[in-house]
């Protein structure tokens, strides 16, 4: 029924989840989002769309992260207690906290939730590094996701080995689980020639090969191998990597690569809205990192923000991720198990020397961005209000 009050609830709101928003404002829904911070991107959030803000994400150490997903899922909690109830809630799983919280309130007060699963937990939590699989917490928290997950609506995952991970808690429910892929924007983030690119032209990179690596310098992305393979090939002078982003990783990369005097890398902070596609088209390379576990249980966004901007992919991630099986599918780039900066160094070292293969995974990457564009969140649309 038109008219009724949706609400969306994401700590942190990357391009993609505005769309979501976007989608929902423009079918007539009254729309309310919760979140503590809306990264820039192509589009606007919606004039019409009522923003609540809250704590934003604070990923910097392990116990920010914790802090911030706490105060976030609290004022959450007070939020519902004090508010007139929604018709629908959608809730992302950032911070993991919510879905526990929706639960909760939806059974009080008989309100349909759905749950969009960026990544699954406690299994992400163990795959960071922050718990034991033995741990008091993860043994609960499991036994807490079928309470969760089965009086939901629905559950959205971003692929297919997702899909399969979160049926562990919903057996025989498969109708329940619906997979819609991630995407970018394809007119904000797109290839631009380099003599119309005022990016290479302010850090002096006209004729290089730019291998780029775009977003968190966390302390799970294997980013090691791409500074160990940065050092082996020294040799090869028009090749540059660049870093882009912050985390907690960054003045330990910033270190090793000072101490090893590494002049073919570069690293800069995040890019404002404007700076951002300009920086992504300047590279040849895109690189995602997928660490060992995270395999059915993530999904980098950044993976279709490289196939947008036209860049053969290199995958520093198990061959049996769904990022492995997207790059095979599409044959748009290289996949390197993590922990080998040789055999990434190899593997580039190879493909930058035949010019026609890397254009072609090059093409091959764009041409899959097709499948993966802002249209697809009109299917959140769809299931939460077309369907009822």
């Amino acid at each position: 029924m038109k008219g009724e009050i949706v609400l969306l609830v994401n700590q942190h709101t990357v391009p993609v989840f505005t769309d979501i928003a976007n989608a929902f404002a423009a079918s007539g829904e009254q729309t309310v989002l919760m979140t503590g911070h809306i990264e820039e991107g192509g589009k606007p959030l919606s004039q019409k769309i009522k923003r609540i803000k809250s704590v934003s994400y604070k990923r910097q150490t392990s116990f920010s992260r914790m802090f911030s997903w706490f105060a976030f899922s609290l004022h959450y909690f007070f939020y519902l207690c004090r508010w007139n109830k929604p018709s629908k809630i959608l809730v992302v799983t950032n911070p993991p906290l919510a879905p526990f919280v929706t639960a909760l309130f939806a059974r009080l007060r008989d309100i349909p939730y759905y749950v969009l699963m960026y990544d699954l937990y406690p299994d992400a939590l163990v795959q960071a590094g922050l718990i034991q699989n033995n741990n008091f917490i993860f043994q609960r928290w499991k036994k807490i996701n079928p309470w969760v997950f089965n009086r939901a609506e629905k559950v959205f995952t971003l692929s297919d080995s997702m899909k399969a991970a979160v049926s562990q808690y919903m057996p025989g429910q498969p109708d329940k689980i619906k997979v819609i892929y991630n995407w970018a924007d394809t007119a904000y983030i797109r290839p631009i020639p380099e003599n119309e690119n005022p990016f290479i032209k302010r850090y002096h990179l006209q004729g290089k090969k730019i291998i780029l690596y775009a977003g968190n310098m966390g302390l799970t992305h294997d980013l090691e191998s791409l500074l160990g393979a940065s050092e082996i090939l020294q040799d090869l002078e028009e090749v540059i990597f660049l870093l882009i982003g912050d985390g907690g990783k960054k003045k330990i990369l910033e270190h090793w690569a000072m101490s090893k005097n590494l002049r073919n890398v570069l690293f800069l902070p995040y890019q404002d809205a404007l700076t951002f596609p300009l920086a992504m088209a300047a590279a040849d390379i895109g690189v995602v990192t997928l660490g060992l576990g995270a395999e059915g249980i993530s999904v980098p966004s950044k993976t279709y923000i490289n196939l947008a901007a036209g860049l053969c992919l290199l995958a520093i991630a198990p061959e049996t991720s769904e990022l492995s099986r997207l790059i095979k599918e599409h044959h748009a780039g290289l996949i390197c198990e993590p922990g080998n900066a040789g055999k990434v160094a190899t593997a580039l070292r190879h493909l930058l020397a035949e010019e026609s293969k890397l254009f072609q995974y090059k093409q091959n990457a764009l041409r899959a961005s097709k499948h993966f564009t802002s249209e697809n969140a009109g299917q959140y649309v769809k299931e939460i209000i077309s369907n009822t």
